[in-house]
């Protein structure tokens, strides 16, 4: 598994009432199986209390669990609902 912390542009400001931003910053899974791959992604909001640094941190709490062959359903019960387990989640439904 790879964990990546990436900041995509956005192509323009992208605004709501609480701001405008221009650059979101983005947790990036890739879980590898064979010659399989699956990539999911999240975006770590602070109004839950997440940050990059939680994000990658919860994630790698699985990173064993993850390369013995834990499948989404059990990854239900390891990680609380939010970012972390979004991006998990999603790589590994994308296998």
């Amino acid at each position: 598994m790879k964990v990546e912390h990436q900041h995509w542009r956005t192509a323009g400001a992208f605004t709501i009432a609480r701001g405008s931003i221009t650059e979101i910053e983005v947790i990036r899974v890739t879980i590898r199986d064979g010659e399989h791959t699956g990539r999911g992604e999240c975006r770590p909001y602070a109004r839950y209390h997440e940050t990059p640094a939680s994000v990658i941190a919860q994630i790698n709490t699985i990173k064993e669990e993850l390369a013995a062959g834990l499948d989404p359903e059990s990854l239900q019960a390891r990680l609380p609902a939010g970012a972390a387990r979004n991006a998990v989640d999603c790589a590994l439904w994308d296998l």
